[in-house]
């Protein structure tokens, strides 16, 4: 037997005893499973596997070593990391597995490969691209996952509703950063903080460079009404933005508060969210406590119910799992931060467009721990437009990056690593989540290099080829992506099945703003913190396009691109990339879509407030008369 054959053959084996895995690990969501047919399913999926695998050439001895050693793996697993359910230790190590067999079948296609010295070396890029983004990718999948693959949870913490104190806590002092925001809105935020069933507290509304008076004084003479809890503070030339105005707002802080909390000027907070996450600072490591972002008032948007399902996908997968490793991030709002290691840690960072989640490597790195809460206590507003939606996400993205490029020294082994609390664990996530989303701007190379390879392969005529087992090895790993996503989405946010592709369409949308906003961080490109904008947006009809132009065209290449070469391009290695091209596409394409979800929405709703204000007019002269 070949050595070609062989390798075929655990391609296929992996990749198919993988989504069967998959298949039992949904089935144990609708009907939980005891643990003899739990472990049932791992002979069964890699059984399917290898019969696969014999079916398409390879015979039944190797067939049956490779399931073996597939098997073997998942039980010494199993039986070493008990915490995770049997059938989410086989979705993970077949997994594993699949990962390693596609670089021992890339290797050994790369060497085999027949082609042009212009073909080959594109295919050898795109090869050591992949490997570079390899790692920082299986850990960021498996963040995604831990929540469907884990039974058991050692930092999962509730709300402390019961807690009894003997004493409350000193002061807490509560910051509501403002920059030109809307008067009422922010009234509205105070008028919710002013119910907080919390008995020593104080409001800070720090109202930074705001030259339009209309706009902040209002909002100062209502704290005066709330009373002496809340003090407005108004400050021009203030700089870096929000971390800016919130160290300043440190100056003012009262000295006698212990904890800082922090809330956006659109979010609307629970009464019990201080009583019930003050108990956790009992713990004097204890450096903060996050809840997860939540939105209110979208259910009327098609637009806001999809940015909504995209939204809460992170706060429910991977948030809980950095918290599971002590990796926490703080979000920068809902956050209750003690002020002793927010000073210690140096403050809010003005150069980063995300100091939020970059103060917790630094509150981690001093020794302090974190707890991370899935109950929303604070809801506030999507953005309205797909440009919002956008500049939010670029700020996001940008953000990270920048914190991976700043501490990086914190999370390498060996003597280059500057000393710090860090656990091994702390140090693998806190650099993946900057590292991987900044590995994202490679995606843009890699379109570039496809199309490059496409057109390489075409002039030169020399396209690999790939038999079958290789085109159902690929089907089979797009289509366990999907339906863990899909899964993810059913079992852990409790979507519907049209929640959930709205929700996709989102995720896809943000594509392309994502992979900008990281290669333009990867290169040290300049960016500004930019607020997202919380007056009423009006609809701009045909204008709405405009902001999705760059992803519109460079959907409309790659689709043609990709078209063209299927037409032409025999069933090789030109043609999957093509297909991957083709794919990469309708994401691009989800962005004029969403634009124009996003401003038939708006329509919507500016015809049905001037019918609402025309029936209120109507109504006022009527009783008038």
């Amino acid at each position: 037997m070949s050595f070609n054959v062989w390798i075929s053959a655990w391609l296929v084996e992996t990749s198919i005893a993988h989504l069967a895995s998959i298949g039992f690990l949904a089935s144990s969501w609708r009907r939980p499973m005891t643990r003899r047919p739990s472990l049932m399913a791992i002979p069964v999926s890699h059984g399917v596997g290898a019969a696969t695998a014999c079916v398409l050439g390879c015979d039944w001895f190797t067939a049956a070593a490779i399931a073996t050693i597939g098997m073997a793996a998942t039980a010494l697993a199993i039986r070493r990391w008990s915490q995770f359910r049997v059938v989410g230790m086989a979705v993970w190590i077949s997994f594993l597995l699949m990962i390693v067999s596609q670089i021992l079948w890339g290797t050994h296609f790369l060497i085999l490969s027949h082609t042009s010295m212009v073909t080959w070396l594109l295919l050898i890029v795109m090869a050591v691209a992949g490997l570079i983004v390899l790692p920082a990718h299986i850990i960021n999948v498996f963040e995604h996952w831990e929540v469907l693959l884990r039974q058991q949870w050692t930092r999962r913490a509730e709300p402390l509703a019961d807690w009894k104190p003997d004493n409350w806590p000193s002061r807490i002092s509560i910051h509501v950063p403002t920059h030109a925001e809307p008067p009422d809105l922010v009234i509205e935020t105070l008028n919710v903080l002013s119910q907080l069933r919390y008995v020593d507290f104080e409001v800070l509304v720090i109202d930074n460079n705001t030259a339009d008076e209309t706009l902040w004084r209002p909002v100062g003479e209502h704290c005066r009404r709330l009373g002496p809890k809340f003090r407005f503070l108004h400050v021009m030339g203030i700089t870096g933005a929000k971390a800016g105005a919130l160290n300043w707002a440190l100056q003012h802080t009262d000295p006698t508060a212990e904890l800082v909390a922090v809330v956006d000027a659109d979010y609307h907070v629970d009464p019990d969210w201080l009583k019930h996450t003050i108990g956790f600072f009992d713990d004097p490591e204890m450096g903060f406590v996050q809840c997860p972002h939540a939105y209110r008032d979208y259910s009327d948007s098609v637009f806001g119910r999809m940015a909504n399902a995209e939204y809460a996908m992170f706060f429910q997968t991977s948030m809980v799992s950095l918290d599971e490793h002590g990796a926490g991030l703080t979000v920068g709002t809902m956050s209750l931060i003690r002020r002793n290691a927010l000073l210690e840690a140096g403050g809010w960072a003005e150069w980063c467009l995300t100091e939020d989640s970059e103060l917790a490597i630094r509150i981690h790195a001093l020794g302090y721990r974190s707890v991370y809460l899935t109950k929303a206590y604070g809801r506030g507003l999507i953005p309205e437009t797909y440009a919002g939606y956008k500049k939010q996400r670029f700020r996001w993205t940008y953000g990270p990056v920048q914190e991976f490029r700043t501490h990086w020294r914190l999370f390498v082994p060996g003597p280059a690593r500057s000393p710090s609390a860090l656990t091994v664990r702390q140090r693998m996530h806190h650099a993946v989540h900057g590292l991987s989303i900044g590995l994202a701007g490679l995606q843009l190379v890699l379109i570039a290099l496809s199309i490059a390879l496409i057109a390489a392969a075409a002039w030169n005529q020399d396209s690999p080829p790939l038999l079958v087992p290789a085109w159902t090895a690929l089907i089979a790993m797009a289509a366990s992506r999907k339906a863990m996503r899909a899964l993810t989405y059913r079992h852990v946010l409790h979507s519907t099945w049209r929640q959930a592709a709205g929700g996709e369409i989102a995720t896809a949308a943000l594509t392309c703003v994502i992979a900008v906003a990281a290669f333009a961080a990867d290169i040290g490109l300049p960016a500004h913190w930019q607020r997202t904008n919380k007056f009423r947006s009006l609809p701009s009809g045909s204008g709405a396009l405009r902001v999705a132009a760059g992803e519109t065209v460079l959907g409309i290449i790659s689709l043609s691109v990709g078209i063209g070469a299927i037409i032409v391009a025999s069933p090789g290695l030109t043609l999957a990339i093509a297909i991957g091209l083709i794919n990469y596409s309708m994401f691009f394409l989800a962005s004029p879509v969403i634009a124009v979800i996003a401003d038939r929405d708006l329509r919507r709703k500016s015809i049905s407030d001037s019918r609402h204000s025309h029936t209120e007019s109507v109504s006022r002269v009527v009783d008038a008369t």
